[in-house]
Formats: C-alpha cells, sequence, structure tokens
C-alpha cells in the first residue's frame, strides 16, 4: 500500500510540474516583443521550473555526500528559480483571474445598458397616442390623394375653400398618425432587439457577479473584493510552485538520496573467503582414495 500510494503521489506530482510549465510558459511567452522572443522566454521559463523541480533532491544528495559548498550554491540557485517561478505562476495566476472577472463585469455593464435602454424604449411607446397600422394609414392617404380636391389644390398647398381645408386637414391627420406610426414601429423594433441582447448576455453570463468566489469570501470577511481576488492569485501561485518545488523532494525515499556506505578497506575475512571450497582439489584427492581402497 505504501508503496502504490507513493506512486500515485509521484504522478500527481509529476502532473502539477506539468501544468506549472505550462502556466510559466504561458506567462514568458505573453512578455515577448515578437514571436521568436517569446518562444525564447516560453522555453527559459521551462527549463527553469524542470530544473527548480530537481534541486531540492540534488541538494540533498551534495549534502549527504559531504559537499557543503556545492549544497549551498545550490540552495542559493534554488530560491533564484522559486522567486522567478513564483512571479510568473503570480502573474499568470492574476492575469488569468483578473481577465475572467474584466470580462463578466463587461457583461454586466452591457446588460446594464441594454435595460436602461429596454426601459426607455418601451416608456416612449407607452407615451405615443393610439395609432392604426402604418400600412391602413398609408391605403388611406393614397385613397385620399385621388380625390378631386387633391388635385385641385395641389396637393393641399393651396386650398382655399372650407371644403378643400376639411380634406386638406384630415390628410394632415393622417400624415401626422403615419408619423406616430412609423414611430412605434421603430421602437417595437428597438425593444425586440434589446430583449435579445438581454437574453444573450444572459446566456453569455451576465447578471451574475463578476467573481463569486472572491465576492462570498469579502461579504464574509468584510474585504474588499479586489484584495480577496489578489490573495487567490497569490494563493494558487504559491501551492503550485510548493507542490512543483518541494513534492519529489517530500515523497522520494530519503534512502534513495542517501549515498550507501563505503565497502570496508583490507583483505576480506577469512570466514568469508573460506565460503567457496576449491572443488577441483578436492575431487582427485576423493577418487585417489577410492582406488587405493579399492
Amino acid at each position: 500500500m505504501p508503496r502504490v500510494s507513493t506512486v500515485l503521489a509521484t504522478g500527481c506530482t509529476l502532473a502539477v510540474i506539468g501544468l506549472s510549465m505550462a502556466m510559466n510558459f504561458a506567462f514568458g511567452y505573453g512578455l515577448g516583443t515578437n514571436e521568436t522572443n517569446a518562444r525564447i522566454l516560453g522555453a527559459l521559463s521551462v527549463a527553469c521550473d524542470g530544473l527548480k523541480a530537481l534541486l531540492p533532491l540534488i541538494i540533498a544528495w551534495q549534502w549527504a555526500e559531504g559537499r557543503r559548498l556545492a549544497a549551498a550554491a545550490g540552495a542559493c540557485l534554488f530560491v533564484l528559480l522559486l522567486a522567478y517561478g513564483g512571479a510568473s505562476a503570480i502573474g499568470f495566476a492574476a492575469e488569468n483571474r483578473t481577465a475572467f472577472a474584466g470580462g463578466r463585469e463587461t457583461l454586466n455593464a452591457a446588460l446594464e445598458v441594454a435595460r436602461t435602454d429596454l426601459a426607455a424604449a418601451e416608456a416612449k411607446l407607452a407615451a405615443l397616442p393610439e395609432s392604426r397600422l402604418a400600412g391602413v394609414i398609408a391605403a388611406e392617404l393614397a385613397a385620399l390623394r385621388q380625390d378631386r380636391v387633391w388635385t385641385a389644390t395641389s396637393g393641399c398647398t393651396n386650398a382655399t375653400l372650407a371644403a378643400s381645408r376639411e380634406v386638406c386637414k384630415h390628410a394632415e391627420a393622417l400624415r401626422g398618425e403615419q408619423t406616430i406610426a412609423a414611430e412605434a414601429a421603430a421602437l417595437t423594433a428597438t425593444i425586440e432587439r434589446l430583449k435579445h441582447e438581454i437574453v444573450t448576455s444572459r446566456q453569455a453570463g451576465a447578471g451574475r457577479e463578476a467573481d463569486p468566489q472572491a465576492q462570498a469570501i469579502a461579504a464574509l470577511t468584510g474585504l474588499d473584493p479586489s484584495l480577496v481576488r489578489s490573495g487567490f492569485a497569490w494563493l494558487l501561485a504559491i501551492a503550485v510552485e510548493a507542490i512543483s518545488a518541494f513534492g519529489l523532494f517530500a515523497i522520494w525515499r530519503q534512502d534513495a538520496i542517501r549515498p550507501a556506505p563505503p565497502r570496508p578497506a583490507g583483505p576480506m575475512p577469512i570466514a568469508i573467503v573460506r565460503q567457496t571450497p576449491d572443488l577441483e582439489a578436492i575431487a582427485p584427492a576423493s577418487g585417489w582414495r577410492l582406488a587405493k581402497a579399492g
């Protein structure tokens, strides 16, 4: 059972080391000013992270061998690599969490704007007077333009008689109603568009907390949510770096790190030498004795 646990723990630790390398590569790659520089920085981060994972074992082995100076040099190098890897992991975690929260905040802001515009459009539509359908108004206005009064007044631009003024007044009312119907149709289309935007935004995650985990901890502790968000980024980075740096050292058997005891100098003990008899010297003597006895 301990052996199985050691194998499983080693596998999980190697997985964390691999993911730590991927995190550091992504952060280092993002610092490059061009493609070549990005690849160089990413590969450098991966190499440093791999060396950081092996250094504790090497330092322990050097110390067990009595090479104190080499162990001290390895410890200094390990501190530098741990600081570099920790900075990369913190940068990756903070950037990822900030981008997540920022995207959610952008969605929430867009949702709030859509709600405000929807309320304004519905208020404008409710304030408009009742009107018939635009097609009905257009048909009635077209029929009125076929009247001889319309022609006699040059399209109601020269209405002098009482009858012509009544007809032109009706035509003007139809035009006003037509304008109201057009505005109502435009507002209706705007309302439908805004409703669709609201539904789409909600499906994309709008209307929720930008960072529910940080918000819950902030509500419990009274801290600022942004401070809690930064703390979680640090926690993730420290956990990943600690496992990738000390995981193998904590799991590895100490007898595998401790050097084997030196073999004793000088000749082998007599008891050990006499354990292997000389069969070639014994066999002829036994045969000679048998022949003599016969």
